[in-house]
């Protein structure tokens, strides 16, 4: 190698290292060692350069430097081991150092190479080292290296989460590439997608059908990143790997369950809506002919099956939000929505339309709120529950609307037996039984899910001097609003 390109590889060089001769004198240093002597007076580094090195370090103070010296003349003499290292401990104000010292015999003439080297970075270095290896092989994920450079992009180490979740060993692993985990249902378009980004240096994590070693299939979470080197490029992969078999066993078996669900819906909602329709209907036509002494009986078929009917309304409402994990909110008109359903129950209460009076919907301010087209379904089941579960002769509701900056309540207040507070929120259903707590309903709870899909809240408070009163809170929608 010639000299000058010596010189350059030595100054890249972090480690402080010279070149001392036979007589003692520095004949060569590096960067690192001469940029030290120029900021320190150390020791080992003594900035006296009208005496040799080792002549210095001879007459030093500092008991460690002359053992050091001590080695070095040895060295130069024949006696002991051609190489070796010394631990210098520091002082209160220094630097705990590893001196190694070689010979370094050229055309009859014998140096000294002295190599120092700050301990407690080569401890901790050598410690992060290690601790990031066992990291990485008792991971509880599988992780990959591959090396692009080489053919056919092949896998440089493998940990034993890996083993454990492919049942190959990591001596099968090493040195191939990953698709041999692939098989026949494996989805091309997928291993295409991983391709791509491999090839452009991008990540990316996917979900494949992949092939343990004793040919069972199991769903792989894999997430492929590029790893850069010191200048900043790309030199390897990583992947890391996870079974997710039993939870795409469970998304199937739920999709199972929602296809089914589906169909009862549309059972219930086509079948015996339509049926509890003609029902109604010809309920509707006898109304003029009951007998006084019947009425009260008549009324109350009349409600059995007119709730009937709104269950079968609901189920489909709630079908829609069990099968939604995401809804697009947009705006609706809050206004319209709770105009239209109290039109919807004094309809179907025409039966007995003396005995229920509903007010405050003849003026109710103009406001949009974050919601979706099944809002009605939340005041539907407000406005139905205020009827249902009314022990009073004349039922009597009044709905409001009171519009805040960001946020529009909507109430509606009942003259019924009222809620306790311990029951206030059991009615939603939202007890530790769910839908089995005592007293919830469908609707309510529908309600509730509902509010929330929306972003809002439902609560419950005492009207007087009897009654409850349903508020909802919804986000208003505004020209500065943009959604939830």
């Amino acid at each position: 190698m010639p000299p000058r390109l010596t010189e350059t590889v030595l100054d890249t060089l972090p480690a402080r290292i010279a070149v001392i001769d036979g007589r003692g004198r520095i004949v060569e240093s590096n960067a690192a060692w001469r940029d030290f002597t120029a900021e320190h007076d150390h020791p080992l580094v003594p900035t006296d350069d009208d005496r040799p090195y080792l002549d210095t370090l001879r007459r030093s103070q500092n008991e460690q430097a002359v053992t050091v010296a001590g080695r070095l003349q040895a060295l130069f003499e024949g006696e002991g081991e051609a190489s070796g290292e010394y631990p210098y401990h520091a002082d209160a104000d220094g630097e705990a150092l590893v001196v190694r010292y070689a010979a370094a015999d050229h055309e009859g003439e014998r140096y000294a190479v002295v190599t120092q080297v700050g301990r407690a970075a080569r401890s901790e270095t050598a410690a992060d080292l290690r601790l990031k290896e066992r990291a990485m092989d008792e991971a509880p994920i599988g992780i990959t290296i591959s090396d692009p450079s080489l053919p056919d992009n092949p896998v440089v180490y493998a940990n034993a989460a890996f083993e454990r979740i492919t049942g190959y060993s990591i001596e099968e692993v090493v040195g191939r590439n990953c698709r041999f985990l692939q098989g026949e249902d494996t989805d091309a378009e997928t291993v295409a997608r991983m391709r791509r980004a491999v090839n452009n240096w991008e990540p990316v994590t996917v979900e494949v059908r992949n092939y343990r070693r004793n040919g069972k299939e199991f769903w792989n979470q894999v997430t492929i990143a590029p790893i850069y080197d010191e200048e900043g490029k790309p030199s390897h992969y990583v992947g890391f790997q996870r079974d997710v078999t039993d939870r795409k066993r469970a998304e199937e078996t739920l999709e199972t369950e929602r296809d089914r669900f589906a169909l009862l819906n549309q059972i219930v909602r086509h079948d015996i809506r339509n049926d509890m329709a003609v029902a109604l209907g010809w309920g509707g036509e006898l109304a003029d002919r009951i007998p006084e002494e019947d009425s009260e009986v008549f009324e109350r078929v009349m409600t059995a099956a007119t709730h009937t009917k709104e269950l079968t309304e609901a189920v489909g409402d709630l079908a829609g939000i069990l099968g939604a994990t995401d809804p697009e909110l947009e705006p609706v008109a809050l206004d319209d929505v709770l105009r239209g359903e109290t039109e919807r129950v004094r309809s179907n209460f025409d039966y007995r339309s003396e005995g229920i009076e509903i007010t405050g919907d003849d003026d109710l301010p103009a406001v949009d709120v974050w919601a979706t087209s099944i809002l009605s379904s939340v005041f539907g089941n407000l406005l139905d529950n205020a009827v249902f579960h009314n022990d009073e002769a004349e039922v009597r509701i009044d709905v409001g609307i009171t519009v805040g900056e960001d946020a529009v309540v909507a109430r509606i207040a009942d003259n019924g037996p009222g809620v306790p507070d311990p029951r206030k929120r059991e009615v939603f259903g939202r007890g530790k039984k769910g839908l089995e707590s005592p007293g919830s309903g469908l609707g309510l709870y529908l309600v509730d899910n509902l509010v929330e899909t929306y972003g809002g809240r439902v609560w419950i408070e005492d009207n007087e001097p009897k009654g409850a009163i349903f508020c909802v809170e919804l986000q208003r929608a505004d020209d500065e609003t943009h959604g939830i």
